[in-house]
């Protein structure tokens, strides 16, 4: 028998949140505290805010997270890849935002089509001149993992050398790269998100750490922002440049700390 989802609620303002680094830290202590979620839940009630988490992991590997951090609640949203859209269905399932993800699959193979003649130069870049790899799987045909910090910006300028067309982006976090549709990015994904809620960016909060969060750190995405204490470089000083928060504290109380600042507690 067919069952119907529930309608979802009426809220007045969004949170998106990245994941590793920004909530779940790869070596801190703790990884990530569990008072984040009586802090979200306090501001979820309180305020009429959604969550939602934006990040650059498939659906199951956010699965994954979720589960080694012994998430007590889940978020009303994810945002996986970097650009699919997610939402809680029955059953523990996620069920996809399809006119937005079927739109987005459809608009990557057109690019990856495009773009094939400059991507070969990349790959044969990064095979033959560094130590990197290229990468490139179902779903994600054009990507790289750098050796080192230092040899991604080395890629970085080659990349920026060549003609490409006008729709080719990339994602970078650290020493992990990631070619993609410009059209689709956490932050027009953020803005997708919340627009089912009928939320515009004036009541959109957006927390990241690294480059690949830029995009929805925009003010054309989310009137507020913040990043943790962690977080590189470019991205305080960003976020410090445009009025937002940089916490003093790493990964999730660190941005335990943005919500104090943004939501009266």
């Amino acid at each position: 028998m067919l069952t119907i989802a529930p309608e979802p609620p009426i809220w007045k303002a969004v949170l998106g949140f990245d994941f590793d680094e920004t909530l779940m830290l790869r070596h801190g202590k703790p990884r990530l505290d569990p008072e984040f979620f009586d802090c979200v839940q306090w501001v979820r009630s309180n305020y009429g805010a959604a969550w939602g988490i934006c990040t650059g992991r498939s659906l199951y590997q956010l699965i994954e997270g979720f589960n080694e951090a012994k998430f007590p609640i889940l978020p009303d949203f994810v945002v996986a890849r970097e650009r699919e859209i997610y939402f809680p269905g029955q059953f523990g399932r996620w069920v996809g935002h399809d006119d937005w993800n079927q739109l987005c699959e459809k608009e990557h193979k057109k690019l990856f089509r495009k773009a094939k003649r400059p991507l070969k130069k990349v790959q044969k870049f990064v095979e033959k001149e560094t130590d990197g790899r290229w990468v490139s799987m179902e779903g994600d045909p054009a990507g790289i993992i750098a050796a080192t910090v230092d040899e991604m910006e080395e890629i970085l300028g080659f990349v920026e050398e060549l003609n490409f067309p006008s729709e080719v982006a990339y994602e970078r976090n650290d020493i992990y790269l990631r070619f993609s549709h410009r059209q689709f990015s956490k932050g027009t994904c953020l803005v997708e998100s919340a627009a089912r809620w009928d939320v515009s960016p004036e009541s959109i909060l957006a927390v990241g750490d690294n480059f690949n969060d830029l995009s929805m750190l925009q003010p054309a995405v989310c009137s507020a922002s913040g990043c943790p204490a962690n977080a590189v470089p470019e991205v305080r000083h960003y976020v410090a440049n445009r009025g937002g928060k940089v916490a003093s504290k790493d990964g999730s109380r660190g941005v335990m700390e943005i919500l104090g600042h943004y939501f009266d507690q």
